[in-house]
């Protein structure tokens, strides 16, 4: 019974057993052990595909989809990937069970980037348990410690999403053994997540090795390292759960991690890997529209009668906002007469404006997609400084790269106070990057969110009792007969 229930559990994580067929997520340009030990040249295609799947286990539906209505950055009353339930007010309990038929919101997560950690742990291994082993680059050239380079990015990678989105998780690389790993807190599998980008920053920098897994991408040396550094800052910062957290940061970190930002946008490929459906559906008015949350955080001077939150039941429309405080609800949205979504649902879900700065992107899915930009990585720095008593003036800068040139508000000096001036890191963020990197709203609302809040006013927060994290799926659970947990609801935050 122990030898089965090791075979399991390495099947589940996907960590020395390559090509597993029951796991949700594809393993893409992953070959078995037995080819990897015969062909180290195909080492970096496997490493390159590690990367897609990283991609496809956050970045396409689902969490970011329903998560993100969760936040209320978007608002969605669809069925589709649970989005209803999840933007339920007043908030439910995720559904951690066996037969929820949306579970794949935090199951396919858990197994694309467990998945995502099987090939290159086990080339990691092979590399340690041979070091004779040599890769070679087709022209005759070395690119063995590139290759190690690369696959330490995305154990750090992977491993950082799984600490962002669950509330633990298993802390696996190559030196793993099965029968002794147990569950970790989500902090201490960022702290593993973190020290392994490390191990890869030091490797890229000041070298030639080039990191080429982001479809449509290159990066060599300073960069990649750079590229590494900006998701070292993000995971540091937003594994927080909730204000007292975020105050609790290293803030030394992200400041120390945002001195040469380098942003990171794939280019979309037709749909088949390398997409992203908040860019398609979610910037379709009939199937997601930007939360009334947002906009009345955009519209501090309108009226009620003009600008609602929430949405009062009865109205099913109000008029196009026609001067906007914010030049982002004219150049990023677009304005829809009326609402699709269902009243019998929640009026609160009804917006009349959609998303379209990226509506380039429907055409045809091959448009860069804006994943971790110099913007974000300036509004972390910018935190950074007002948290660690550096220049508030540097910190203005950075905030109104985007609030003054894209929002066209008064320019902040760096006499503000610290919190109007972390405030207004939460608004860019929040009205900037919900777009972007996948479940950005809700990563960023929770962190200034007080434990326990019952603030349903608040522009800035989430909506009470909403899940601060996802639990580990049932799924993963009743393989080992452990109970099933969940987050929410009466279930508490977290």
């Amino acid at each position: 019974m122990k030898k089965y229930k090791l075979f399991i559990l390495a099947a589940a994580f996907a960590t020395f057993v390559m090509g597993c067929e029951d796991l949700e997520v594809e393993n893409l340009n992953a070959p078995d052990r037995a080819t990897l030990l015969s062909n180290s040249a195909e080492y970096p295609a496997s490493i390159n595909g590690a990367y897609t799947s990283f991609w496809r286990a956050i970045q396409l539906s689902q969490p970011n989809m329903p998560i993100s209505v969760m936040a209320q950055g978007p608002s969605m009353s669809w069925g589709n990937w649970g989005a209803r339930d999840m933007g339920t007010i007043p908030r439910q309990a995720l559904q951690n069970n066996l037969t929820y038929s949306n579970r794949g919101t935090w199951s396919g997560p858990w197994n694309g980037l467990f998945a995502t950690l099987g090939p290159i742990n086990s080339i990691l291994k092979i590399m340690a348990d041979d070091p004779t082993i040599t890769v070679p680059d087709g022209a005759g050239g070395d690119i063995t410690q590139q290759t190690i380079a690369n696959a330490k990015a995305v154990q750090g990678l992977a491993m950082g999403y799984l600490s962002l989105s669950f509330d633990e998780a298993y802390i696996v690389d190559e030196n793993s053994d099965p029968s002794v790993l147990d569950l970790q807190p989500y902090g201490a599998v960022n702290d593993a997540a973190i020290a392994k980008l490390e191990e890869a920053i030091a490797m890229f920098s000041g070298s030639s090795y080039v990191m080429d897994g982001w479809f449509g991408l290159s990066f060599t040396g300073d960069d990649a390292a750079n590229i590494l550094r900006g998701f070292v800052a993000k995971f540091e910062m937003a594994q927080a759960r909730n204000a007292g957290e975020a105050a609790a940061v290293d803030w030394t970190k992200v400041l120390a991690n945002t001195a040469n930002p380098v942003g990171l946008s794939p280019v979309g490929d037709q749909g088949f890997n390398w997409w992203h459906r908040m860019l398609i559906q979610g910037q379709d008015g009939g199937w997601m529209r930007v939360s009334q949350k947002v906009l009345k955080l955009m519209n501090p001077s309108k009226p009620a009668t003009e600008v609602p939150y929430p949405w009062p039941d009865g109205e099913n429309s109000f008029p196009e906002i026609t001067t906007p405080d914010d030049n982002r609800v004219t150049t990023d949205f677009k304005y829809n007469d009326g609402n699709d979504f269902s009243a019998a649902r929640g009026y609160y879900f009804f917006s009349n404006y959609s998303y379209n700065r990226y509506e380039s992107y429907r055409s045809g899915f091959t448009d860069p997609m804006d994943f971790l930009t110099t913007e974000e990585l300036g509004m972390m720095r910018a935190e950074a400084l007002i948290r660690t008593g550096g220049s508030k003036a540097d910190a203005a800068a950075l905030i109104n790269v985007t609030r003054v040139n894209r929002g066209g508000l008064a320019a902040l000096t760096g006499a503000e106070s610290d919190a109007d001036l972390l405030n207004a890191i939460t608004y860019e963020r929040i009205v900037e990057f919900t777009w972007h990197g996948s479940m950005n709203v809700w990563f960023y609302r929770r962190m200034v969110t007080p434990a326990g809040n019952t603030d349903a006013g608040n522009l800035y927060y989430l909506e009470p009792a909403t899940a601060r994290h996802m639990p580990v799926p049932a799924d993963e659970q009743s393989i080992f007969g452990r109970p099933f947990k969940t987050y929410g609801g009466n279930q508490g935050e977290q």
